[in-house]
């Protein structure tokens, strides 16, 4: 989220939508305990947020308009509100995902590069701004400063900014800067730990990895022992296709679940094929199936087989990154 002034009035209303809405939300899910139809005065997240009631009203319309609360009127054109089955169902998925540190710290990546994209004129820039700035929350609640630190941490070792000066937390600088390599990244279509996994597959060297006639023995569920018996050639950047092989052949020799075993073959068997539709581009589609590939061996035990197929998918994804 970048701190820069919506630039239209159309803007600056789809900027108060997204910003504030999944907050009310949450805001009326926890007053009403999680429970529809329990009426919810709105007039105290106004004074709350510090926003006019007319910003609130367009808000519960807006959230309205996609049946999660039904509004009514109230005291001091305050709207009343209750929430629909819909509304307390995304409030306990938006809830779930506050509450995520993997979410929380995706959302901080970015909050803070485009906070300090958008001071590129202030020096020095001191990173406590940003603890005023819209982008601290993430679903309505504050990142900590810890959050905040450890991201600056990340994004330092990562390339992407500078950190000196005094100490804001833990020993990080409080005076930030964005490197080149930052200011790519936040002019880059790509979320910011796409863009790193991109780079990172750029700028690793080329490896060519080659197993001859070799015999995988893997334990079959009821006891039962099999092997697989082949010659597999691997290359720097495989294709799509040929990485959907790999993982076919492979995966059995896995020791993973069932149920994440007939995943991973799925997935590979998806993509092995050409998408089915076209609301979703190809490119797109095949990033999706690749990462998901990547979730299920990362939780396969460590062994041979499983490291090539985690280098396996490394390599297309980058390759799928380069164009």
């Amino acid at each position: 989220m970048s701190a820069a002034a919506p630039s239209s009035p159309e803007d600056a209303e789809s900027f108060v939508v997204s910003f504030y809405g999944p907050r009310l939300l949450l805001w009326v899910w926890d007053r009403a305990e999680g429970e529809p139809d329990v009426p919810v005065s709105c007039i105290e997240f106004g004074s709350w947020q510090s926003i006019p009631m007319s910003a609130v009203r367009s808000l519960t319309d807006h959230l309205s308009g996609q049946a999660l609360i039904r509004s009514y009127g109230g005291h001091a054109d305050a709207p009343v509100v209750t929430l629909l089955a819909a509304g307390a169902e995304r409030a306990r998925q938006l809830q779930v995902r506050r509450a995520d540190p993997t979410e929380r710290g995706r959302h901080a990546v970015k909050a803070v590069l485009h906070w300090i994209y958008a001071q590129a004129d202030r020096r020095p820039l001191r990173i406590s701004g940003f603890l005023d700035s819209p982008g601290i929350y993430f679903l309505g609640e504050a990142l900590s400063r810890g959050e905040v630190a450890r991201t600056l941490s990340y994004l330092e070792e990562a390339g992407l900014i500078t950190c000196a000066g005094p100490t804001f937390h833990n020993g990080v600088g409080s005076h930030v800067e964005l490197t080149p390599l930052g200011v790519e990244a936040v002019q880059n279509s790509q979320e910011p730990d796409q863009y790193l996994a991109r780079r990172h597959e750029e700028t690793r060297p080329a490896s060519q990895t080659h197993i001859r006639a070799g015999t995988v023995h893997y334990a079959a569920e009821g006891g039962t022992h099999s092997n697989i018996h082949n010659t597999i050639d691997v290359h720097t950047g495989l294709s799509p296709d040929d990485l959907a092989r790999l993982v076919g052949e492979l995966a059995p020799a896995l020791r993973l679940d069932t149920e994440s075993r007939a995943a991973l073959l799925r997935t590979a068997e998806a993509l092995g094929r050409r998408g089915d539709t076209d609301d979703e581009p190809e490119r797109d589609r095949q990033r999706g199936l690749m990462e998901r590939m990547r979730r299920l061996l990362g939780g396969a035990p460590d062994t041979v087989g499983r490291q090539l197929m985690l280098d396996s998918v490394g390599q297309a994804l980058g390759r799928l990154f380069g164009g």
